[in-house]
């Protein structure tokens, strides 16, 4: 039997921000920590991200929810990040900005793509990579191949959290 407790067990210590060193209790997890960069270890994949309000009821199928609040339906190709432009091979992609103050999202970050009823994210080369976060585990994206989304993930573009929401007609 192991006595490491169930979750997101790091191999290195998990890193606090100046405000947080010292002794700390057992079990308080720092929402404030936010680790990003390549061979830097993730954040705690198990913890919960809420996202402010719910989407509107008219909205069926994909939406992204933005961490401002705002709502984005995905009804074809979009591409994300903080100034995002034309994608070669995905004319007409919708450009979708994001508020990223910690500039971990790249100009050009991700693309989304809806397909036969799901729902794909491809990493477009950007600095601080992509994942996707379901059902407590964190997977890597990938800039060569579309990796699934599955409805209530969250997709980590750098630092920022991107929730993904999948409504289905008649809600």
């Amino acid at each position: 039997m192991n006595d490491r407790p169930p979750g997101y067990q790091p191999e290195e210590p998990v890193l606090r921000p100046p405000w947080l060193q010292g002794d700390l209790e057992q079990g308080l997890v720092d929402t404030r920590t936010r680790l990003v960069g390549r061979g830097v270890p993730p954040r705690d994949p198990s913890e919960p991200v809420f996202f402010p309000g719910g989407p509107p009821r008219h909205v069926s199928g994909w939406v992204l929810l933005l961490a401002d609040g705002d709502r984005v339906t995905v009804d074809g190709p979009i591409v994300i990040g903080r100034k995002p432009f034309d994608v070669e091979g995905f004319p007409g992609a919708r450009l979708v900005t994001v508020v990223d103050r910690e500039k971990t999202v790249s100009k050009n970050h991700a693309i989304l793509l809806p397909y036969d009823g799901g729902l794909f994210v491809l990493d477009l080369n950007s600095t601080n990579g992509v994942a996707v976060v379901a059902n407590r585990r964190r997977t890597p994206v990938a800039s060569t191949e579309f990796s699934p989304v599955p409805d209530g993930a969250v997709v980590e573009l750098g630092s920022y959290l991107l929730g993904v929401d999948h409504v289905p007609d008649g809600e």
